[in-house]
Protein backbone atom coordinates (compact mmCIF):
# COMPACT_ATOMS: atom_id res chain seq x y z
CA UNK A 1 0.00 0.00 0.00
CA UNK A 2 0.94 3.67 -0.37
CA UNK A 3 2.60 4.85 2.83
CA UNK A 4 4.13 8.09 4.06
CA UNK A 5 6.99 8.66 6.53
CA UNK A 6 7.92 11.86 8.33
CA UNK A 7 11.32 12.04 10.00
CA UNK A 8 12.69 14.83 12.17
CA UNK A 9 16.15 14.88 13.71
CA UNK A 10 18.24 17.14 15.92
CA UNK A 11 21.86 16.81 16.97
CA UNK A 12 24.17 18.70 19.31
CA UNK A 13 27.90 18.28 19.99
CA UNK A 14 30.42 19.90 22.31
CA UNK A 15 34.19 19.63 22.64
CA UNK A 16 35.69 20.24 26.07
CA UNK A 17 39.43 20.43 26.78
CA UNK A 18 39.30 20.11 30.56
CA UNK A 19 43.06 19.48 31.04
CA UNK A 20 46.25 19.92 29.05
CA UNK A 21 46.32 16.27 27.98
CA UNK A 22 42.59 15.45 27.98
CA UNK A 23 39.76 16.34 25.62
CA UNK A 24 36.14 15.15 25.69
CA UNK A 25 33.80 15.27 22.70
CA UNK A 26 30.16 14.55 23.55
CA UNK A 27 27.25 14.43 21.16
CA UNK A 28 23.56 13.59 21.23
CA UNK A 29 21.22 12.90 18.35
CA UNK A 30 17.43 12.83 18.59
CA UNK A 31 15.26 11.31 15.84
CA UNK A 32 11.48 11.15 15.57
CA UNK A 33 9.66 8.90 13.10
CA UNK A 34 5.93 8.77 12.49
CA UNK A 35 5.99 4.96 12.40
CA UNK A 36 7.70 4.02 15.65
CA UNK A 37 8.35 7.15 17.70
CA UNK A 38 11.60 8.52 19.09
CA UNK A 39 15.23 7.40 19.18
CA UNK A 40 17.93 9.07 21.31
CA UNK A 41 21.54 8.17 20.55
CA UNK A 42 24.60 9.50 22.44
CA UNK A 43 28.26 9.48 21.41
CA UNK A 44 31.34 10.08 23.55
CA UNK A 45 35.04 10.35 22.70
CA UNK A 46 37.63 10.85 25.42
CA UNK A 47 41.11 11.60 24.01
CA UNK A 48 44.22 11.36 26.17
CA UNK A 49 47.59 12.63 24.95
CA UNK A 50 49.40 9.88 26.83
CA UNK A 51 52.89 10.86 25.61
CA UNK A 52 54.38 13.07 22.94
CA UNK A 53 54.17 10.14 20.48
CA UNK A 54 51.15 8.24 21.85
CA UNK A 55 47.44 9.13 21.80
CA UNK A 56 44.79 7.04 23.55
CA UNK A 57 41.07 7.26 22.76
CA UNK A 58 38.07 5.86 24.63
CA UNK A 59 34.97 5.79 22.42
CA UNK A 60 31.30 4.97 22.93
CA UNK A 61 28.48 5.30 20.44
CA UNK A 62 24.92 4.22 19.84
CA UNK A 63 23.22 4.14 16.46
CA UNK A 64 20.01 2.80 14.94
CA UNK A 65 18.61 1.56 11.66
CA UNK A 66 15.02 2.37 10.89
CA UNK A 67 12.95 -0.44 9.32
CA UNK A 68 12.58 -0.10 5.56
CA UNK A 69 9.22 0.40 3.89
CA UNK A 70 9.37 -3.20 2.66
CA UNK A 71 10.03 -4.57 6.15
CA UNK A 72 7.10 -2.53 7.46
CA UNK A 73 4.45 -2.80 4.76
CA UNK A 74 5.26 -5.38 2.03
CA UNK A 75 2.29 -7.59 1.11
CA UNK A 76 1.63 -10.53 -1.24
CA UNK A 77 5.35 -11.36 -1.32
CA UNK A 78 6.23 -14.70 0.31
CA UNK A 79 9.90 -13.70 0.54
CA UNK A 80 9.10 -10.65 2.70
CA UNK A 81 5.90 -9.98 4.64
CA UNK A 82 5.90 -6.58 6.32
CA UNK A 83 5.19 -5.88 9.97
CA UNK A 84 4.05 -2.33 10.82
CA UNK A 85 4.92 -2.89 14.50
CA UNK A 86 8.68 -3.24 13.96
CA UNK A 87 11.13 -1.29 16.13
CA UNK A 88 14.44 0.12 14.86
CA UNK A 89 17.61 -1.95 15.20
CA UNK A 90 20.00 -0.58 17.84
CA UNK A 91 23.77 -0.99 18.26
CA UNK A 92 26.05 0.06 21.13
CA UNK A 93 29.79 0.13 20.42
CA UNK A 94 32.72 0.47 22.81
CA UNK A 95 36.27 1.08 21.57
CA UNK A 96 39.76 1.77 22.87
CA UNK A 97 42.19 3.09 20.26
CA UNK A 98 45.94 3.72 20.42
CA UNK A 99 47.92 5.82 17.93
CA UNK A 100 51.67 5.37 18.43
CA UNK A 101 54.28 7.22 16.35
CA UNK A 102 57.76 6.23 17.53
CA UNK A 103 59.36 8.07 14.59
CA UNK A 104 58.46 10.11 11.55
CA UNK A 105 58.83 6.96 9.45
CA UNK A 106 56.53 4.68 11.48
CA UNK A 107 52.88 4.95 12.55
CA UNK A 108 51.20 2.11 14.48
CA UNK A 109 47.50 2.04 15.40
CA UNK A 110 45.59 -0.49 17.51
CA UNK A 111 41.81 -0.49 17.90
CA UNK A 112 40.02 -2.86 20.31
CA UNK A 113 36.21 -2.99 20.10
CA UNK A 114 33.08 -4.58 21.51
CA UNK A 115 29.53 -4.17 20.26
CA UNK A 116 26.01 -5.36 21.01
CA UNK A 117 23.05 -5.21 18.64
CA UNK A 118 19.46 -5.74 19.69
CA UNK A 119 16.13 -5.87 17.85
CA UNK A 120 17.77 -7.10 14.63
CA UNK A 121 15.08 -7.59 12.03
CA UNK A 122 14.68 -11.21 10.96
CA UNK A 123 12.99 -12.08 7.66
CA UNK A 124 12.10 -15.73 7.05
CA UNK A 125 10.36 -17.09 3.97
CA UNK A 126 6.57 -16.77 4.16
CA UNK A 127 6.65 -15.31 7.69
CA UNK A 128 6.25 -11.81 9.06
CA UNK A 129 9.35 -9.70 9.72
CA UNK A 130 10.16 -9.51 13.43
CA UNK A 131 12.69 -7.96 15.83
CA UNK A 132 13.82 -11.45 16.77
CA UNK A 133 17.62 -11.40 16.70
CA UNK A 134 20.45 -10.18 18.92
CA UNK A 135 24.14 -10.10 18.09
CA UNK A 136 27.36 -9.27 19.90
CA UNK A 137 30.98 -9.22 18.89
CA UNK A 138 34.47 -8.16 19.83
CA UNK A 139 37.85 -7.96 18.19
CA UNK A 140 40.78 -5.76 17.26
CA UNK A 141 42.55 -4.24 14.28
CA UNK A 142 46.27 -3.53 14.11
CA UNK A 143 47.48 -1.11 11.43
CA UNK A 144 50.97 0.01 10.43
CA UNK A 145 52.31 2.59 7.99
CA UNK A 146 56.10 2.44 7.51
CA UNK A 147 58.23 4.64 5.28
CA UNK A 148 61.71 3.07 5.33
CA UNK A 149 62.89 5.47 2.62
CA UNK A 150 61.64 8.43 0.62
CA UNK A 151 60.81 6.07 -2.25
CA UNK A 152 59.08 3.23 -0.38
CA UNK A 153 55.90 3.08 1.72
CA UNK A 154 54.51 -0.10 3.31
CA UNK A 155 50.92 -0.24 4.60
CA UNK A 156 49.64 -3.24 6.52
CA UNK A 157 46.76 -4.23 8.78
CA UNK A 158 45.54 -7.35 10.54
CA UNK A 159 41.98 -7.72 11.85
CA UNK A 160 40.43 -10.35 14.10
CA UNK A 161 36.83 -10.46 15.18
CA UNK A 162 34.42 -12.86 16.84
CA UNK A 163 30.72 -12.20 16.29
CA UNK A 164 27.92 -14.42 17.58
CA UNK A 165 24.17 -14.68 17.45
CA UNK A 166 23.11 -14.16 21.07
CA UNK A 167 20.05 -16.38 20.60
CA UNK A 168 21.75 -19.47 19.13
CA UNK A 169 25.37 -18.69 20.17
CA UNK A 170 26.40 -19.54 16.59
CA UNK A 171 29.16 -17.64 14.81
CA UNK A 172 27.81 -15.01 12.42
CA UNK A 173 27.83 -16.49 8.95
CA UNK A 174 29.97 -15.37 6.00
CA UNK A 175 31.99 -12.67 7.81
CA UNK A 176 35.75 -13.36 7.94
CA UNK A 177 37.09 -13.96 11.42
CA UNK A 178 40.62 -13.04 10.33
CA UNK A 179 41.92 -10.78 7.58
CA UNK A 180 45.37 -9.50 6.61
CA UNK A 181 46.27 -6.77 4.12
CA UNK A 182 49.73 -5.70 2.92
CA UNK A 183 50.49 -3.01 0.36
CA UNK A 184 53.84 -1.63 -0.76
CA UNK A 185 54.30 1.44 -2.96
CA UNK A 186 57.70 2.05 -4.55
CA UNK A 187 58.44 5.27 -6.45
CA UNK A 188 60.74 4.12 -9.27
CA UNK A 189 61.26 7.70 -10.44
CA UNK A 190 59.34 10.96 -10.64
CA UNK A 191 56.78 9.59 -13.10
CA UNK A 192 56.48 5.86 -12.34
CA UNK A 193 55.43 3.86 -9.25
CA UNK A 194 55.15 0.11 -8.65
CA UNK A 195 52.74 -1.35 -6.09
CA UNK A 196 51.90 -4.78 -4.75
CA UNK A 197 48.83 -5.77 -2.74
CA UNK A 198 48.37 -8.96 -0.72
CA UNK A 199 44.94 -9.72 0.79
CA UNK A 200 44.23 -12.78 2.97
CA UNK A 201 40.68 -13.68 4.08
CA UNK A 202 40.05 -16.56 6.49
CA UNK A 203 37.60 -18.35 8.78
CA UNK A 204 34.18 -17.66 7.29
CA UNK A 205 31.44 -19.79 8.82
CA UNK A 206 28.37 -21.21 7.12
CA UNK A 207 24.94 -20.22 8.37
CA UNK A 208 23.30 -22.61 10.86
CA UNK A 209 21.33 -25.12 8.85
CA UNK A 210 23.54 -24.77 5.77
CA UNK A 211 24.84 -28.31 6.16
CA UNK A 212 24.93 -29.45 2.54
CA UNK A 213 28.06 -27.48 1.64
CA UNK A 214 31.61 -27.75 2.90
CA UNK A 215 33.29 -24.89 4.74
CA UNK A 216 34.19 -21.77 2.76
CA UNK A 217 37.84 -21.90 1.73
CA UNK A 218 40.28 -19.21 2.81
CA UNK A 219 42.10 -17.36 0.05
CA UNK A 220 45.10 -15.11 -0.58
CA UNK A 221 45.12 -12.76 -3.55
CA UNK A 222 48.11 -10.87 -4.95
CA UNK A 223 47.86 -7.83 -7.24
CA UNK A 224 50.63 -5.89 -9.01
CA UNK A 225 50.22 -2.33 -10.28
CA UNK A 226 52.56 -0.26 -12.44
CA UNK A 227 51.49 3.37 -12.79
CA UNK A 228 52.93 5.98 -15.14
CA UNK A 229 52.13 9.67 -14.66
CA UNK A 230 53.68 11.67 -17.50
CA UNK A 231 53.99 15.43 -17.43
CA UNK A 232 50.52 15.79 -18.94
CA UNK A 233 47.88 17.26 -16.66
CA UNK A 234 45.08 14.81 -15.85
CA UNK A 235 46.74 11.77 -17.47
CA UNK A 236 47.68 8.53 -15.65
CA UNK A 237 48.42 5.19 -17.31
CA UNK A 238 48.30 1.97 -15.28
CA UNK A 239 49.11 -1.66 -15.97
CA UNK A 240 47.29 -3.81 -13.39
CA UNK A 241 47.58 -7.52 -12.72
CA UNK A 242 44.73 -8.83 -10.55
CA UNK A 243 45.10 -12.13 -8.68
CA UNK A 244 48.30 -12.90 -10.56
CA UNK A 245 48.63 -16.41 -9.07
CA UNK A 246 45.11 -17.37 -10.20
CA UNK A 247 43.83 -18.10 -6.69
CA UNK A 248 40.35 -19.67 -6.51
CA UNK A 249 38.66 -16.85 -4.59
CA UNK A 250 35.03 -17.35 -3.60
CA UNK A 251 32.65 -15.12 -1.69
CA UNK A 252 29.89 -16.93 0.21
CA UNK A 253 26.42 -17.09 -1.27
CA UNK A 254 23.37 -17.13 0.97
CA UNK A 255 19.81 -18.27 0.54
CA UNK A 256 16.57 -18.44 2.47
CA UNK A 257 16.46 -22.08 1.32
CA UNK A 258 19.59 -23.37 3.06
CA UNK A 259 19.13 -26.89 1.68
CA UNK A 260 19.23 -25.54 -1.90
CA UNK A 261 21.32 -22.33 -2.17
CA UNK A 262 20.72 -20.20 -5.26
CA UNK A 263 24.48 -20.23 -6.04
CA UNK A 264 25.58 -23.63 -4.69
CA UNK A 265 29.33 -23.18 -5.23
CA UNK A 266 29.57 -19.60 -3.90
Amino acid sequence: PDKNREHYSFSVQDEWRFANDWELTAGLRYDSFTQFGDSINPRLALVWSTAYNLTTKFLYGRAFRAPSFGELYAQNNPALIGNASLDPELIDTYEVAFDYRPSYELDIKLNVFHYKIKDLIDVQFNTEATNALKQSGHGFELEMVWRPSDDLTIISNYAWQNAEDDVSNAQIANAPKRQFYLRSVWALNQTMTASSVVNWVADRARAPGDTTRSAIDDYTSVDLILQYSPAVEGLDISLVGRNIFDEDMREPSTSQFLAAPEIPND
